[in-house]
């Protein structure tokens, strides 16, 4: 599995198509149908869903999300709230299956505008959303920017990354520039902080070989893929929260602090004490603390 997560930081998704094209387990299914999404072969990952449904559902967190996502994408709206209906009649899963689906009609409805509103908008018209005071109208706006002549709407994404009041689009927004590789200098709000960055010179969030050594031993670590999965979607939001900057700790300590923060989100009964498995593990408790703090305040902000 490590060596398919490889090829996707590497973009090598042509490969990953074919490594995976036998394949009946649910990962590598799953790395299979973001290939294949890579690849602009939406319909190919849906039917890879259709025909793998039963498989994946080990993982019905991941699964709801990026089938839903998928159909929005399609712009089988219908569909995805078909879907929807399906999964809110299958057995109880955990918390988080629970807490998505009450989210996912949001999303799906949020899509639907976009497409009906957005898709054949005016340059003209999508400049004046994206100086809108709206976070949604400003986020649907960046995603229909990523199809167009980005330097068109340069001047107003910078304006998005310095002024926009919630860090989370301001973020967003300098991830655009780092997928289209902009290669100029740029002003960006970071946490109430005004600093200068290229964006061609930014390495994206969620690639390299210390994010994945994250994973693997957090998967090994926790046990149970109800809170690595949890963890790893707040370790996701607080990378994001305080890009560009990255985060200089200790695995053993990230591992901790995730935990902690994860099981009190979860509610979950494995919820310890941080200062006792600290020490235990020989482990600096004051710096997780501060770590815990630091998430727990972008998960606020966010």
């Amino acid at each position: 599995m490590d060596n398919l997560k490889t090829l996707m930081d590497k973009r090598q998704y042509q490969l990953v198509v074919k490594l995976t094209e036998s394949s009946l387990e649910p990962t590598s299914l799953f790395y299979r149908i973001s290939a294949l999404l890579a690849l602009g072969k939406g319909e190919e990952a849906l039917a890879c869903i259709k025909t793998n449904q039963k498989i994946l559902e080990v993982n019905m967190a991941m699964l709801m999300r990026i089938h839903i996502e998928i159909l929005c994408l399609l712009t089988k709206f219908d569909e995805a709230y078909e879907a929807l209906e399906y999964y809110k009649n299958r057995p109880y899963v955990s918390q988080e299956v629970e807490e998505l689906i009450k989210e996912l009609p949001q999303m799906i409805r949020l899509e639907e505008k976009k497409n009906s509103s957005m898709r054949f908008i005016k340059d003209e018209d999508l400049i004046k959303k994206l100086e809108s005071d709206d976070s949604d109208t400003v986020l649907m706006a960046i995603d229909v920017v990523r199809e167009r002549d980005i330097n068109l709407f340069l001047d107003y994404l910078q304006n998005v990354m310095v002024k926009f009041p919630q860090q989370s689009i301001r973020s967003l927004a300098l991830l655009l520039l780092v997928q289209k590789k902009v290669n100029k200098l740029m002003k960006f709000n970071h946490i109430g902080e005004v600093i200068e960055i290229n964006p061609s010179l930014l390495e994206p969030p969620f690639v390299g070989d210390n994010f994945n050594q994250i994973v693997k031993e957090l998967d090994q670590a926790y046990r149970n893929p109800v809170i690595s999965e949890n963890a790893l979607q707040i370790l996701s939001t607080h990378l994001i929260y305080i890009y560009p900057m990255s985060m200089h700790v200790e695995i053993p300590v990230l591992l901790e602090a995730l935990f902690q923060v994860t099981t009190e989100y979860l509610k979950s009964d494995e919820n310890g004490h941080i200062e006792e498995r600290c020490q235990e593990k020989k482990l600096d408790a004051d710096e997780a603390k501060k770590l815990i703090t630091d998430i727990k305040n972008s998960l606020d902000h966010f």
